[in-house]
């Protein structure tokens, strides 16, 4: 009978071990899933704010570039002729002066100023986005003959 009792005890002893066990890699597991959501999760926010940083980066290039472009509007030279009208070339001005300065700051002497002021409350990329738009336009309208070596 002694024997029959150690031999349950052993066994019960051996039970609660593997259930130990059991609940041991049971909690690891979910600890490791945890983690995996977690670096998921940080994975996601990484590829987003990448996807946001390339963006905001080619919008910039473009504005630059359309900056650059429409810097010779009234040009008139060996390279052709790059005629545009007067108010066209306020409003970028007023674009422009949005999107790098901001909201209008009292400057009466510029051109733009009228124009600027009811750009008020524009944020940078809604404007720097309108004068790509507006110069894009423009250059398709009257045309525009690259110096040399202009890329």
């Amino acid at each position: 009978m002694e024997e029959l009792k150690d031999e349950l005890a052993s066994v019960e002893t051996s039970r609660e071990e593997l259930a130990r066990e059991a609940r041991i890699k049971w909690t690891r597991w979910q600890l490791e899933q945890a983690e995996c959501e977690h670096r998921a999760i940080e994975w996601k926010a990484y590829w987003d704010w990448r996807k946001k940083e390339d963006k905001d980066l080619w919008r910039n290039k473009d504005f630059a570039n359309a900056v650059d472009k429409m810097s010779r509007a009234g040009y008139k030279g060996e390279h052709g002729e790059f005629e545009v009208p007067e108010e066209d070339k306020v409003k970028l001005m007023a674009l422009y002066m949005q999107a790098t300065v901001g909201d209008y700051d009292g400057n009466e002497k510029l051109d733009c100023a009228d124009e600027w002021k009811l750009l008020k409350g524009r944020d940078r990329i809604e404007s720097q986005r309108e004068f790509i738009s507006l110069s894009n336009r423009l250059l398709t309208k009257y045309g525009w003959n690259p110096p040399p070596g202009w890329r």
